[in-house]
C-alpha cells in the first residue's frame, strides 16, 4: 500500500512561491547584465591607473574603483554558482571559505540592519569536510538569514558563527542572541512551512531546506543548547576529511 501525504497551500503562499520564483528567473538574467557593466567599470578603472598625468589622490581613488568591482563579480559568481544544481555526492569542501562565502552575500544587508558578526573558530587546513561547498553554502546562508529574521529591530543582536572538530566531526554553529525558540515549538522548528517569526516574514522552508542538504551529505542540522547569551543555535555537524 502507498501513502501519500499531502498539504493544502494556502493562496497568500502560493503566491510567494510564484514570486519567488519570478525573481529567481530575473536574477539570472541580471547577474548577466550587471557583469557586463563591472567588465566596462573595471576595464576604464585599469586604462585610467595606466596614467602617468594623474594625481596621487586621483590613483587612490581608481585602485578603489578597480578593488571594489572586483570584489563586486566574485559577489556575482557567488550568486551565480548558487543557482546551479549541487553534484549529489559529498566532495572534500574547505568548510571555513565555504563560510565565508555564504556571509559575504548576506555582509552588507547584516550591516544594514546593525546586526555584530563573529567568524572564529580553526583554520581553513583543519576543517575539511564531505560535503559540496554549494551545498554547505546553501545551508549556512538560510541560517543566516533565520538569525537575521529573528534579530529582526532588536538592539545589540549578534551572530556568532563558529567551526572546530568534534569527534571526527566538522561542527558549523550559527548562533545568535535573540529571543531563542520556544519550548513548545522544539520539536516542530523543521517542519515545512513552519515558523516562530512575524507573519509574512519568510515562508517557513529555509531550516528544512537547510536540514535536508547536510542529510544529503551524510551530515546532520540540529537546534543545539545556547549557552551564555542565549537566543537560538543551530550546528550542522559534518563528516571530517582529510
Amino acid at each position: 500500500m502507498e501513502l501519500t501525504v499531502t498539504r493544502d497551500l494556502s493562496g497568500d503562499t502560493l503566491a510567494q512561491i510564484n514570486r519567488f520564483a519570478l525573481v529567481t528567473s530575473a536574477v539570472r538574467g541580471t547577474v548577466h547584465a550587471v557583469n557586463n557593466l563591472l567588465q566596462t567599470i573595471g576595464g576604464q578603472a585599469e586604462l585610467l591607473g595606466q596614467r602617468q598625468d594623474l594625481p596621487e589622490d586621483v590613483l587612490k581613488r581608481v585602485e578603489r574603483i578597480s578593488t571594489q568591482t572586483v570584489r563586486a563579480a566574485e559577489l556575482m559568481r557567488e550568486l551565480t554558482s548558487l543557482g546551479r544544481e549541487a553534484p549529489g555526492a559529498p566532495d572534500r569542501t574547505d568548510v571555513r571559505r565555504a563560510i565565508e562565502r555564504a556571509y559575504s552575500l548576506r555582509e552588507y544587508d547584516m550591516g544594514r540592519a546593525q546586526i555584530a558578526v563573529e567568524l572564529s573558530g580553526e583554520p581553513a587546513c583543519a576543517c575539511t569536510a564531505a560535503i559540496d561547498a554549494q551545498a554547505l553554502m546553501l545551508a549556512v546562508l538560510n541560517l543566516l538569514l533565520n538569525a537575521e529574521q529573528a534579530l529582526a529591530e532588536q538592539a545589540g543582536a549578534r551572530v556568532e558563527i563558529s567551526v572546530g572538530r568534534q569527534d571526527g566531526s566538522i561542527v558549523v554553529a550559527v548562533q545568535d542572541n535573540g529571543p531563542g525558540i520556544p519550548s513548545e515549538y522544539r520539536d516542530r522548528i523543521f517542519e515545512p512551512f513552519f515558523s516562530t517569526h512575524r507573519p509574512g516574514a519568510t515562508l517557513g522552508l529555509g531550516l528544512t531546506s537547510a536540514r535536508r542538504l547536510a542529510a544529503e551529505h551524510g551530515g546532520q542540522l540540529v537546534l543545539a543548547d545556547a549557552p551564555g547569551s542565549g537566543g537560538a543555535r543551530f550546528e550542522i555537524r559534518l563528516r571530517a576529511v582529510g
